[in-house]
């Protein structure tokens, strides 16, 4: 049984520890801009929660979590979904436009290793419609109560995810990569876990660099990636998806104190 933890306003924690998630994690406290600091006790990352047990329900409900967004494709969805009680509004806003099954075999093979070492900037290059979905859906579900976001390990798509709420805020790049390094830590046993689950045929594809990179959320990642984002113009192109700058400016105020 997971010991229950009592958190208030003036007693925060970030990483809160579950017995079946491994990567759950707020994102409050951060500095932002106008020496305002991220709202705790707002929204949360992690990776999937689909074998939560009832106690750990519970420290979600203690924690006033009222939406889960879900980051997955539709084959990760259907071969691990999320039973939620039904107290908890659960909304399917996947990162990619793929949406076709596989089976980790053939040709979908091939795809699963690239998509091992794919890089954040190609990622969200090509999912900027999706992107812009999935803030307006956390916008929107904020008005309802806490969120947490996930995607099958809380890395990659929930790492571009919350980078970019985290900049929107005025957080500074050095906390955003933080933010994102811990990742790796909090994951070790769970990624290991999920790759020796893999058929043997996958595993015996995988050279050692490319199971490196599968576990690893280096700072250079992420600090690439946002160095793109910069150059790109990232607010420009949510507001050009639908995500408008006046959305985005409600979305900020929302989760700065």
């Amino acid at each position: 049984m997971v010991k229950e933890y009592k958190r208030t306003e003036m007693n925060p924690v970030r990483r809160v520890r579950f017995k079946h998630i491994y990567n759950f994690r707020d994102l409050g406290g951060y500095q932002a801009e106008a020496e305002r600091i991220t709202a705790w006790n707002r929204l949360y990352r992690c990776d999937c929660p689909n074998n939560l047990d009832a106690d750990e329900w519970q420290i979600f409900r203690d924690l006033g979590i009222k939406t889960l967004i879900d980051l997955r494709s539709t084959y990760e969805v259907s071969e691990n979904p999320v039973h939620n009680p039904d107290d908890f509004r659960y909304v399917d806003c996947h990162f990619f436009h793929e949406e076709e099954s596989v089976d980790l075999t053939g040709e979908a093979g091939k795809s699963f290793l690239q998509s091992l070492s794919i890089d954040y900037r190609v990622m969200a290059q090509n999912a900027q419609h999706r992107i812009a979905l999935i803030f307006q859906a956390i916008l929107e579900s904020l008005k309802e109560g806490n969120i947490v976001f996930f995607c099958t390990a809380g890395k990659d798509r929930t790492g571009i995810i919350a980078a970019e709420i985290l900049r929107i805020c005025g957080v500074s790049d050095e906390d955003i990569i933080a933010d994102y390094a811990v990742t790796e830590i909090y994951n070790e046993k769970y990624i290991q876990a999920r790759l020796a689950a893999l058929p043997r045929e996958i595993l015996n594809q995988l050279s050692p660099e490319t199971m490196a990179r599968a576990t690893a959320s280096k700072p250079e990642t992420m600090r690439a990636y946002l160095a793109w984002s910069k150059e790109s113009g990232f607010p420009s192109m949510l507001h050009s998806h639908g995500f408008t700058y006046e959305m985005q400016a409600r979305l900020k105020e929302l989760l700065l104190r």
